[in-house]
């Protein structure tokens, strides 16, 4: 007959469990996860500790990039009803957090950005250093993917100084990416590639990390219009093994055609963009659908605009304001280039307004 476990117990094991969750100790979450099981299975009935068994073991397939079957609205509509009973602010708080994180998965911006506010106001309940950077951390990521670039960063640099003193050296760099990439956005071109490459130079034990730092220095050098050195970077990142079997690889397939289709080595620009398009599908990017469709239109189909507007507008209902600017502006020099001036100046303007709205739109704005 199996001893009833104390919820307690249990509670603590979730604890130690979601701790190595955040420092990305993924053998030890395992381990733990199997400890925590057996425990949860063996509790007194608990209908918090089991809240939160079922948060961080949601958490826990974010980590790993897999989904156990339950579909996301089922497991949050088991929560909900204990959150309305419960004064328990920590489990509110994780609540909020992981939704928000699951959210910011999904490209769901404006959604991930409220549940992330709900969450800060109870961060005063979170007894604990690296899940106050945790939260900084993805906070800095969806304020910069909303274009509010002074909030990114002071976010990340929250995140990363914590990191810092707790020693979580792959967290540390991954904040820098951030910083690097809002100050790229804003055409700081310099400081970003500087923060990047004092970030590759820890990365070497941390391969997923440096794939990451690889590949932001490939947009970086999208942005400056340096087309070798782009191609370089991201063909570095795709040749480390946790970087081609990582969602991310999809996008650093499709930036790499769409490099190879401007330097006009279409055949290979092909190669990648089929494989791209295949993780575009897969993993049901909203940003990348939406740039595929405008690189179709513009290199494979030769100028048939009708695509180009109908990447735009799908951007445009998500409200990706920088990146209806990138395609529209990288519209306008195709079509300059090819002789046709007014179509030219029509998508600069496109770009021209895209820029306006994303620093008067609001975060939570519809």
């Amino acid at each position: 007959m199996s001893t009833v476990v104390q919820a307690e117990k249990a509670g603590a094991k979730i604890v130690d469990w979601y701790s190595c969750i955040i420092s990305r100790s993924i053998d030890q979450a395992i381990l733990l996860k199997e400890q925590a099981s057996a425990l949860v299975k063996n509790m007194e009935p608990n209908d918090k500790i089991l809240a939160y068994y079922s948060l961080v073991e949601f958490r826990h397939e974010m980590l790993l990039r897999q989904n156990a079957g339950m579909k996301e609205e089922e497991r949050f509509a088991k929560i909900e009803p204990i959150l309305e009973d419960t004064v328990d602010h920590l489990l509110k708080y994780l609540y909020y957090f992981i939704s928000g994180q699951n959210e910011y998965i999904n490209e769901r911006y404006k959604s991930a950005i409220k549940l992330f506010r709900k969450a800060e106001r109870l961060l005063e309940y979170v007894d604990d250093d690296a899940e106050e950077a945790e939260f900084y951390y993805y906070a800095g990521w969806v304020y910069y993917r909303l274009n509010q670039y002074p909030f990114a960063i002071s976010y990340a640099e929250q995140a990363k100084m914590i990191f810092d003193r707790l020693g979580y050296v792959d967290k540390a760099m991954n904040c820098q990416i951030i910083i690097a990439a809002t100050n790229s956005e804003v055409r700081k071109y310099k400081k970003a590639d500087a923060i990047l490459k004092d970030a590759l130079q820890q990365a070497e034990r941390y391969p997923e990390t440096k794939s990451l730092i690889l590949r932001t220095l490939g947009l970086n050098a999208i942005r400056k219009t340096e087309w070798e050195e782009a191609e370089h970077y991201f063909k570095s990142a795709l040749a480390i093994k946790e970087h081609r079997q990582s969602p991310v690889s999809m996008k650093s397939q499709y930036n790499l055609a769409n490099i190879l289709f401007r330097l006009q080595r279409d055949l290979e620009a092909r190669e990648f963009f089929k494989k791209a398009e295949v993780g575009i599908h897969y993993y049901r990017s909203t940003e990348y659908l939406a740039r595929s469709l405008v690189t179709k239109g513009l290199y494979i189909e030769k100028g048939n605009l009708a695509l180009v507007e109908e990447g735009i507008h799908l951007l445009r209902e998500n409200a990706l304001e920088f990146e209806i600017a990138e395609v529209a502006e990288e519209t306008s020099d195709y079509l300059e280039k090819a002789g046709k001036s007014q179509e030219a100046l029509k998508y600069m303007k496109v770009a021209y307004e895209a820029k306006l709205n994303q620093n008067a739109l609001g975060v939570v704005q519809e």
